[in-house]
């Protein structure tokens, strides 16, 4: 069963900040509710089509629809190749001088068989059956960009604002020193120590906000927002039949086009009749006659060069079944490691939780000892910089938790839909 905790972060106060998590409870299985399903936001869904409209794949689209209405205009036809008018003359006038001449009109084509109509057919089906796969397959592609993208960002986020706190609280415990200084409490030396401490955590400040303006940019470029969507926490979803996976999905129906080509191409191992139709004229000094005639080639055998490119069809349709077989072992794997992952970024939340709980008590009690006198301002330095390093592992785990999560459901096949879709795997941010 799913378990929700919100994290403040209120490492030097900053109230303003939390992070919502799913967490799951740590066994021999996670035990999350895979069979509910929760819609992902509108705003983020949204985001999907731009990404999917700059996939390299998203070209293709127009190429496959070519094809496949090719295909299907000459599976209709009843000729294989284009008419050939055929004109021909004879006369004596080098040889005799019998003033004999003939003419010969007539219109030469070769007709397609039935079985190879209807393998073109297969084929024209089988690149619009591969069209209609390349949807699904570009956005779970657009998907797992966003995903990465808007993790990433949210990261960069987390990172920043806690820096930009620390600066906070730094400035204050300066003007505290500042003001023990002045009367008499603290030593000079102090003041220079948290006034360098200050000045570390602006270098810091300044380095996050270049990071954060770096991915900001990227996420920008793919989706054209600059803020990211509101709601991007996702629940575990549970493992889908490898042949519903939309990677393999695209695959496999790359397969079935070689299929379709091995077999169309096998139908022209024997060819369609060829047929001649024309009128005739034999003229000489006593006759004039016109006459109309019809021939008709039909080839005995296979053709031999065919048998070539059936090999070569034959050896593409094996190399598509490899590239089926492959994705499916590496798929397999990467789903397996993909739930470990999920397991061992909750642990490592876990133990997180517990190296800062203890840094933020540590840190409690260096601030009252130095207060009453009783430690130094170099110690008291050092357990902030010991306790700002463990909230930065506690939020930055609980990001990674949900990031596994969100990989996990990418790499089992889930791509972000909307509310009322087959598969929907966000759960909607309560504040």
């Amino acid at each position: 069963m799913a378990k929700f905790q919100v994290i403040n972060a209120n490492l030097f106060s900053p109230a303003h900040r939390s992070i919502r998590l799913v967490c799951c409870v740590l066994g021999v299985s996670l035990g999350l509710n895979v069979s509910s399903a929760f819609s992902a936001s509108r705003d983020y869904v949204a985001l999907v089509e731009p990404v999917a409209q700059q996939q390299p794949e998203a070209l293709m689209a127009e190429g496959l629809q070519s094809l496949s209405d090719a295909n299907q205009a000459v599976s209709q036809r009843w000729l294989s190749d284009a008419v050939a008018i055929t004109v021909a003359h004879e006369n004596d006038a080098l040889t005799g001088n019998l003033d004999t001449q003939n003419w010969a009109v007539g219109a030469e084509f070769s007709i397609l068989l039935p079985k190879q109509q209807s393998a073109l057919q297969g084929v024209s089906e089988a690149y619009r059956a591969q069209l209609s796969v390349q949807q699904e397959y570009l956005n779970w592609l657009a998907s797992g960009k966003l995903r990465q993208l808007t993790w990433d960002y949210k990261k960069a986020q987390i990172e920043a604002d806690l820096a930009e706190s620390v600066l906070k609280n730094s400035l204050e415990l300066q003007e505290n020193v500042q003001r023990k200084v002045e009367v008499g409490d603290s030593a000079q030396l102090d003041l220079f120590l948290a006034e360098k401490f200050v000045l570390e955590q602006q270098s810091l400040v300044e380095q996050k906000r270049g990071q954060l303006t770096l991915l900001q940019n990227e996420f920008h470029f793919w989706t054209d927002q600059l803020e990211l969507p509101k709601d991007i926490i996702e629940t575990l979803q549970s493992s889908l039949p490898l042949n519903k996976h939309p990677k393999l999905r695209w695959i496999q129906s790359a397969y079935e086009v070689s299929k379709a080509q091995y077999s169309q191409q096998k139908t022209l191992n024997r060819e369609g009749p060829t047929f001649l139709v024309g009128a005739q004229n034999d003229k000489n000094s006593t006759e004039d006659n016109t006459f109309l005639f019809v021939e008709v080639s039909i080839p005995i055998g296979s053709a031999p060069m065919n048998q070539v490119n059936i090999a070569e069809k034959q050896q593409a349709l094996q190399t598509q079944r490899v590239e089926v077989k492959r994705a499916e072992q590496a798929l397999g794997v990467a789903i397996l490691a993909a739930k470990q992952a999920v397991l061992m970024s909750e642990k490592n939340r876990l133990l997180a939780e517990q190296q800062d709980s203890i840094a933020q008590k540590t840190l409690r009690l260096a601030e009252q000892a130095y207060q009453l006198g009783e430690s130094s301002i170099q110690s008291l330095l050092l357990i902030k910089k010991e306790a700002l390093a463990a909230r930065l592992k506690v939020e930055l785990a609980s990001a990674n938790v949900e990031q596994a999560i969100a990989n996990a459901n990418q790499i089992k096949g889930y791509p972000l839909v909307m509310a009322g879709a087959s598969h929907t795997v966000l759960e909607r941010g309560k504040e």
